[in-house]
């Protein structure tokens, strides 16, 4: 019907159905290779428009041994006129890109993403300067995709953009989807690639999540009228993350949480999953904007709290590539009973007791130490850690105490972040110079 409103003339001619065009174009002619993806030596470089490919999951699936069920027949009847593919009476195993522990004991990831990464490389080096690299990937586990996207962006591309598609894991009865939170994903991404042709520009982590947000909320009317139409919240995540990859796809390896320290592809995407919580989750106070993204999301699950279960961080989480474990291997929590609880100050402070002051850099890490000094007869110097030559505060400190003394779980956090603050204040008084250079950090972050 809407075609008979817009175009009557051409209504008659054609019909519901899908058809196929005869375009008349000529057949060009191809060429099939037999060889690992790791090595394209065959394909001279800087020659080839377009790279469609589909990763392997990094989860252990034996693409390999699935092969051989077909491998094994086909070879009876063609091992004599195809000798070089058909002779092994098995496929080859050793270069699969699969996190086997079997055959990588030491570290299986690693190994799978060394492989994937090569691959990228060769498909770097065969395409023009202006190519394409196109691949899906299913968003149903964090871990691989951290993997995809490091190798991705260590061979030298960044994503130009990102496109939703239904998923192949919806189709069918029973079929299992993937799942973001506890909803479930029906869509993969699309990722279409670029080769990075000159150096990616600096830019604070605080800056960046402006700009992030600002691109996120342009997609906000489009996102409402798919939610109208039926699309899961969880779709409607998955999409929001895509765009905002494509921002720090364009600037990785220069993305600075303070000078001189830039984020992996692991904090971004915990920063990226906060910033989209923030901008959904409206009418809450977030932690400090300029915070270090691991820290954001810490502090959005102890808010207000000493103790979580760990299925319900697990469950706010999803989707951000950290995991419980990350804040415990900090220090930050400790889990008893599959519940936990969040390090009191002093213990943290007395840990740190004695330590270089030049290793003390992370934001949390300032104020949980700060924090415990200025703990009730906790017998430490909060002074002392603000004078030394080798401690260089984080631009987020200030915030971080803000935070506490507003949002501390106890009153003897909130009383102790005062009293930090105060403390700070004095030190800001005398070292105006540092603090100066601080704020220049932040007005480029906030301009």
């Amino acid at each position: 019907s809407a075609l008979v409103r817009s175009a009557p003339t051409l209504a008659d001619a054609l019909t519901g159905k899908s058809e196929k065009p005869r375009l008349g174009d000529r057949v060009q002619p191809a060429q099939l290779l037999l060889a690992s993806s790791t090595d394209l030596s065959q394909t001279p470089a800087a020659t080839c428009d377009l790279v469609v490919t589909d990763p392997p999951f990094g989860g252990l699936l034996h693409y390999s041994e699935l092969s051989d069920f077909f491998h094994v027949w086909l070879r009876l009847v063609l091992k004599d006129r195809y000798p070089s593919a058909f002779g092994p009476e098995y496929t080859p195993k050793a270069l699969e890109a699969v996190a086997n522990r079997a055959r990588e004991p030491e570290n299986p990831d690693a190994f799978y993403q060394r492989l994937l990464t090569q691959c990228w490389r060769e498909a770097h080096r065969i395409l023009k300067p202006g190519g394409i690299l196109a691949f899906t990937f299913h968003h149903s586990e964090d871990e691989p995709w951290v993997a995809v996207l490091e190798s991705l962006f260590d061979a030298g591309f960044y994503l130009e953009a990102t496109y939703p598609i239904r998923s192949d894991e919806t189709k069918g009865e029973g079929a299992k989807p993937g799942t973001f939170g506890s909803q479930t994903i029906e869509y993969d991404i699309i990722h279409v690639c670029r080769k990075r042709t000159e150096a990616p520009q600096p830019v604070s982590w605080a800056r960046m999540r402006r700009e992030v947000l600002a691109e996120v909320r342009q997609l906000q009317g489009m996102l409402e009228n798919h939610a109208k139409e039926g699309l899961p919240a969880a779709d409607l995540q998955v999409i929001r993350r895509g765009k905002a990859l494509e921002y720090f796809s364009r600037h990785y390896g220069q993305v600075f949480v303070d000078e001189g320290r830039a984020i992996s592809v692991r904090d971004a995407l915990a920063g990226i999953h906060g910033l989209i919580d923030d901008d959904t989750q409206r009418g809450t106070l977030p932690p400090p904007v300029n915070a270090e993204p691991m820290t954001r999301q810490f502090l959005r699950i102890f808010d207000g709290t000493l103790q979580v279960k760990r299925d319900q961080m697990q469950k706010f989480l999803r989707g951000s590539g950290v995991t419980p474990d990350d804040f415990a291997q900090r220090g930050w929590c400790s889990e008893q009973a599959k519940v936990s609880t969040m390090v009191p100050p002093l213990a943290f402070a007395e840990a740190w007791y004695g330590k270089h002051r030049r290793r003390l850099t992370a934001d949390l890490d300032q104020a949980l130490v700060l924090l415990g000094a200025c703990v009730d007869g906790s017998g430490i110097a909060a002074a002392d850690t603000l004078r030394n030559e080798n401690f260089r505060p984080h631009p987020a400190l200030k915030g971080l105490l803000e935070w506490f003394a507003e949002r501390g779980a106890d009153a003897t956090i909130r009383q102790a972040a005062r009293r930090a603050l105060a403390i700070y204040g004095q030190w800001a008084d005398t070292n105006k110079p540092q603090v100066q250079q601080m704020q220049m950090f932040l007005d480029e972050a906030l301009a």
